[in-house]
């Protein structure tokens, strides 16, 4: 699988459809978060960084890969400005960086590059034991987003992955709105249009899921009318 990372939707359009001609898996991410949920679940071949994003920048992938104990198994391409200097090249390798291209990026090179880190082998995997789960601080319970699960006490439910995604963006947003604009970019990669059902669904579906463990759902997460949703951390 390649995660193709970049706020640009056309540029993630654009390089999904350079994997399909290929016949290569990708994944479309918009944004470190996007990012961090893919890596949590799925072992990579390669991933093509846009080196400033919405959230952050390639740096915070790189450290994302590191700490998900990803590399050197997963390859990282850069793609810079055409004006950035020598030294950020520099450093993007220092960092991590198995490749750095600028603009404009030619095709060629990019596929040629990809085709090399698809076909490569992994590396070993990590020992199971350096992975402990850990649970995230939700709603008066735990997320265990690698189990996709949801806990309170000795109560556990099981969840979709979608749910996970919902969860983690409040979490991210504590005590903030968080719009629908950005809830259809950080889980459905596309863009909010006016129809809210889809998220009305998920929320349903996560609340529901709360509750079967004794989480007051409502307590935690406001509706905001035409807005989207305010999640209070306590």
């Amino acid at each position: 699988m390649i995660a193709l990372v970049t706020s640009s939707a056309r540029e993630r359009t654009a390089f999904g459809a350079l994997c399909a001609c290929q016949g290569w898996p990708a994944i479309e991410c918009a944004s470190v978060r996007a990012l961090q949920r893919v890596v949590a679940q799925i072992r990579l071949k390669a991933v093509l960084v846009r080196s400033k994003l919405s959230d952050g920048y390639s740096d915070d992938v790189i450290t994302a890969l590191n700490e998900a104990q990803a590399l050197p198994g997963t390859k990282i391409i850069v793609l810079l400005e055409a004006g950035a200097s020598s030294s950020e090249e520099a450093r993007q390798i220092n960092l991590g960086a198995d490749c750095v291209l600028r603009d404009p990026v030619r095709s060629d090179a990019l596929v040629s590059y990809l085709d090399k880190y698809h076909r490569a082998p992994h590396g070993r995997m990590p020992s199971l034991k350096q992975k402990v789960p850990t649970g995230i601080p939700f709603a008066g319970g735990a997320l265990l987003p690698k189990d996709r699960q949801l806990q309170r006490g000795r109560r556990t439910a099981a969840i979709t992955p979608r749910e996970v995604q919902l969860a983690e963006v409040f979490i991210h947003f504590s005590g903030e709105v968080v719009t629908y604009e950005t809830l259809y970019d950080e889980i459905l990669n596309r863009r909010f249009r006016g129809d809210t059902s889809i998220m009305r669904v998920l929320l349903g579906k996560l609340k529901a899921s709360a509750q079967s463990v004794g989480i007051p759902f409502k307590k935690w997460v406001q509706v905001i009318p035409k807005l989207g949703y305010r999640y209070h951390p306590k």
